[in-house]
């Protein structure tokens, strides 16, 4: 891939999210409760102790980063970033509400990181690394700013077929809406497949990489209408846009397709998401 395309697909990329930074920001505190699964194994991954000073790549509206922050201390600090302003800006207003004052922000890709060799004990990057046109390239540059014996934790989606949402989802978008709902260069599931991250990290210039799976099986309510926050963060402002009854169609068909895997009372849902953990 030249540069000129490389740069193509991350101004995809940042356009992409810009639009849907206004659905994250109002389902942030939501997604923070239900993301304590991920988060807490992903920071452990990465080591992450008191007193460290880590950075999160690809920070969206604030977590992992707001809960590291309570972790590291006063001692510690997390710099915060992320590609999009407006998803940082969610982040910057979240860590204000809970006073934290051991952060920083900064909007940056995660291709060109501007900060100087050997500076944080700690890497984190939750479901951002499928996104980049250039993994290897976010990669190494996590492992320049690694001080020597620090880990990066990078914890991406695992296969389609293994995570019930991405299946129904996408299945319902395109039967009843006509949308691809990943358009664009780079879909969620992306570097799911066993070995995809080792194969990153190694080519990081990472000394050492390993995968980790992580894997759940949630079971919701089907009548408590739990896909809606879903659809709005991954359509963002086109959700708003479509009439009513285009957003009734999507409703309906989405209820039908949980209903398929009812048992009892219940949805059982499979998830299953990979964390690629890099030491340097």
């Amino acid at each position: 891939m030249n540069d000129n395309e490389a740069a193509r697909q991350q101004q995809e990329t940042r356009d992409n999210w810009s639009l849907r930074a206004g659905e994250w920001n109002q389902q942030a505190d939501h997604m923070a409760r239900l993301a304590k699964g991920l988060n807490e194994p992903l920071i452990a991954a990465a080591g992450v102790a008191p007193g460290h000073q880590v950075l999160d790549i690809a920070s969206g509206v604030g977590e992992p980063a707001l809960s590291m922050a309570k972790l590291v201390g006063p001692a510690g600090r997390v710099t915060a970033t992320d590609l999009v302003a407006k998803m940082l800006a969610g982040a910057e207003r979240r860590a204000k509400e809970q006073g934290l004052a051991n952060m920083r922000f900064q909007v940056t890709p995660m291709e060109d990181l501007p900060f100087a060799d050997d500076s944080f004990d700690a890497v984190t990057c939750r479901l951002g690394l499928m996104y980049t046109p250039s993994p290897e390239t976010a990669a190494a540059q996590a492992r320049r700013v690694l001080r020597t014996g620090g880990r990066a934790a990078f914890l991406v989606w695992g296969p389609k077929a293994d995570n019930s949402q991405f299946i129904i989802v996408d299945r319902v978008l395109a039967e009843v809406a006509g949308i691809d709902p990943h358009e664009g260069a780079f879909t969620p599931t992306r570097l799911g497949e066993d070995g995809a991250l080792n194969q990153v990290l190694q080519a990081g210039g990472f000394s050492a990489w390993e995968e980790q799976s992580l894997r759940f099986s949630p079971r919701v309510d089907p009548d408590s209408n739990f896909w809606r926050p879903q659809l709005a963060l991954r359509l963002g402002d086109r959700l708003g846009a479509m009439d009513d009854g285009e957003r009734q169609r999507l409703d309906d068909a989405m209820r039908q397709a949980y209903e398929d895997l009812r048992d009892g009372d219940r949805a059982q849902l499979q998830v299953h998401a990979r964390i690629g953990i890099g030491t340097a």
